[in-house]
């Protein structure tokens, strides 16, 4: 008999699959079960887990270039899954949207980063203070 989640071999009398876990409803006596496995892309956790990565190190001003990285990957895998699988799993959808956020918040806070290194690097703000470099005196 074969695990119609993962296509591993069980024992007859199995209620459980010893390879992924999964709950033996209705067994499977010909090797057509090994057929529907549908490999690594049928499983949207990956999806999910890198559109939280992406959206997590977006939201952090010095490493929001991470976060666009990590929803790009997002991306890619939320496309290959619903393109896999269909779209009807809801952690992918989750991990795809998700993923878009983390890439739009991650760009919003590059540019935030790149110009204050510009206004840092050009000498209009001290970095240690915060302050702006010209300084009125009136004598």
């Amino acid at each position: 008999m074969y695990c119609n989640k993962c296509g591993a071999e069980i024992a007859e009398n199995s209620q459980f699959c010893s390879n992924c876990g999964q709950i033996i409803e209705s067994p499977v006596k010909n090797k057509t079960a090994a057929s529907t496995y549908k490999g690594p892309l049928g499983n949207p956790t990956p999806v999910l887990v890198w559109g939280i990565l992406g959206l997590a190190f977006a939201c952090t001003l010095f490493l929001s270039f991470l976060g666009i990285i990590f929803s790009a990957i997002g991306l890619g895998k939320a496309r290959s899954f619903m393109e896999f699988c269909g779209a009807g799993s809801k952690q992918a959808t989750i991990g795809r949207n998700l993923a878009r956020a983390g890439l739009i918040v991650g760009i919003i806070f590059t540019v935030f980063l790149v110009l204050f290194i510009i206004l840092i690097a050009s000498g209009e703000i001290d970095f240690f203070t915060s302050k702006p470099r010209y300084y009125y005196y009136y004598y």
